[in-house]
C-alpha cells in the first residue's frame, strides 16, 4: 500500500518524553530471563501519543485509503479462551469509537503511524516512556493493579485513568501495544547502551504493557511479550511516536 502525506489531523496529542538514562530490565524472578541483564540505557528524547490509537482514529485512516480495516468483523481476530486462541467477530461491548483500536496486525499498526507522519516505538522507547521517569513495577508505581488504576475484564475508553509521570495514559493495561522490534529472548544481552533497537530479523514482534485480560505479572512495565506480526488479537493495539 502506498503511503502518502499525513492525513490524520485529529490524532491524539503527542507529549514530550525527555532524554535521559533508565535502568532497563528486571531480575525480580531471580533466575535469568529475557528481561536481563539489567543495565543503564541512555535514551534520546522523542514525542509519544498520550493515548493508544482509538477505533475512531483508525477508522479515519481507513476512510482516507491509507489503512486497511481492522479485523473486527471478518472472523480473523484472535482472542485467548480456554487455553487456546480462537477466532471471533468482536462483540459491541469490546469496541467503540473512543476505545483503543485492536484486531490490527503489526503491519496495519505501522501503516497507521506512517500515515500520521510517525512510527512505532522501539521496545526500549516504550519501556522508558512507560516508567514515566520512575522505576515502579507498573506505570503508576508499585501498587497492585485494580479497577481504579487500569481496566480489568474489558477494554475502556482511552485516557480514563491517571497518566504516568510523562503524561502518558494506559501504559499499563487496557491493551497490549505493538512495538517496532523483532522479539529475541537474548535481545538485552546483545543491544547497544544508547537508543537500542531490536534484532535485525525474527518472526515475532514485541508487544508491551499488558491487556484487559492480563494478570498482574503480565501488566508489569518490565514484562516482555511477543506476537506474530501478521496476526490480529482482541487485546493488542498500539500508539505511535515521532
Amino acid at each position: 500500500m502506498a503511503i502518502g502525506p499525513p492525513v490524520l489531523a485529529q490524532t491524539t496529542a503527542v507529549v514530550s518524553v525527555p532524554a535521559g538514562v533508565f535502568s532497563r530490565g528486571s531480575e525480580e524472578n531471580g533466575a535469568k530471563t529475557d528481561e536481563s541483564p539489567v543495565r543503564p540505557i541512555r535514551m534520546s528524547g522523542f514525542g509519544m501519543m498520550a493515548t493508544e490509537v482509538t477505533e475512531a482514529q483508525y477508522g479515519r485512516c481507513v476512510e482516507a485509503g491509507q489503512c486497511t480495516p481492522a479485523h473486527y468483523d471478518d472472523g480473523n481476530c484472535l482472542i485467548w479462551s480456554g487455553g487456546n486462541f480462537r477466532k471471533v467477530v468482536v462483540p459491541p461491548d469490546l469496541r467503540g469509537g473512543g476505545f483503543p483500536v485492536v484486531c490490527v496486525t503489526w503491519q496495519q499498526a505501522r501503516a497507521y503511524c506512517a500515515s500520521a507522519g510517525m512510527r512505532l516505538p522501539t521496545e526500549a522507547q516504550w519501556e522508558y516512556a512507560a516508567l514515566g521517569g520512575g522505576g515502579g513495577r507498573y506505570a503508576w508505581g508499585d501498587a497492585a493493579p485494580d479497577g481504579n488504576r487500569c481496566p480489568r475484564g474489558a477494554p475502556r475508553v482511552v485516557g480514563g485513568f491517571a497518566p504516568n509521570g510523562y503524561g502518558l495514559y494506559d501504559m499499563t493495561g487496557n491493551v497490549w501495544e505493538w512495538t517496532a522490534d523483532f522479539y529475541a529472548a537474548d535481545a538485552y544481552e546483545n543491544s547497544a547502551d544508547t537508543d537500542p533497537k531490536g534484532p535485525d530479523a525474527g518472526y515475532y514482534r514485541v508487544i508491551r504493557g499488558g491487556g484487559w485480560y492480563s494478570g498482574p505479572s503480565e501488566l508489569r512495565v518490565r514484562n516482555r511479550h511477543w506476537f506474530a506480526a501478521g496476526s490480529a488479537e482482541a487485546s493488542v493495539g498500539f500508539r505511535c511516536i515521532k
